[in-house]
């Protein structure tokens, strides 16, 4: 199947007020992909990939870019002030065949942009972009270690279940609001996207 890529950027800003740019991930993106990787820490590519991993290979690349927005939903978040740079990082889920309501989803933030909202951002982008298409489920597979992101996905409302030395945290799509403050705030976040969205789409007919 062709890509089909939404023919529009979402314009936000970061918390530090750096304007971003969310956008799907097309075959062009390979290239950008893979110098953001390299600039990962390893520690950093412990925690995205629960191991070590060093390169992509181009299978890998082409898996990671050549996506069909249905069942593979991938987003980017570029900096506007640098278009030139790799960006911020990457969100993606991909459903489960045998769960067609269920996503794997994953968020992956290059070092240099950690704490500015950028996860949040991408998560946000994953959960607007599930409802339409039937997932009900963002489920995440979590290194224990990893105090900041199991933290942050109990107080949206997920659910938790061991997987030997890892977590699988399941988000509810729609995030409740009312589940805690991180959530209220995750909530408008989406109505953020949304609006962006709607009224990029707007100007698009």
């Amino acid at each position: 199947m062709e890509p089909t890529v939404e023919p529009f950027v979402l314009r936000l800003t970061l918390e530090d007020g750096r304007p971003v740019a969310l956008r799907p991930v097309v075959p062009e993106d390979r290239e950008r992909l893979a110098q953001g990787f390299a600039e990962l820490s390893e520690e950093s590519r412990r925690l995205r990939f629960l191991g070590s991993v060093s390169t992509l290979s181009d299978a890998a690349l082409r898996y990671l870019t050549e996506v069909d927005h249905v069942d593979h939903v991938a987003w980017g978040a570029l900096d506007l002030t640098d278009p030139d740079a790799p960006g911020f990082g990457v969100g993606r889920w991909i459903r489960l065949q045998s769960e067609p309501d269920v996503a794997e989803f994953s968020v992956t933030v290059l070092d240099t942009a950690q704490g500015l909202g950028v996860g949040k951002l991408l998560l946000a982008v994953l959960a607007v972009a599930a409802e339409p298409l039937g997932v009900r489920t963002l489920r995440g597979l979590v290194g224990r270690e990893n105090d900041r992101m199991t933290t942050w996905l109990r107080r949206l409302g997920a659910t938790t279940r061991s997987d030997g030395q890892d977590l699988v945290m399941d988000v509810p799509v729609p995030v409740d609001a009312a589940h805690s403050r991180s959530a209220a705030t995750f909530t408008q976040t989406c109505g953020a996207i949304r609006n962006a969205r709607d009224g990029d789409i707007g100007k698009g007919e």
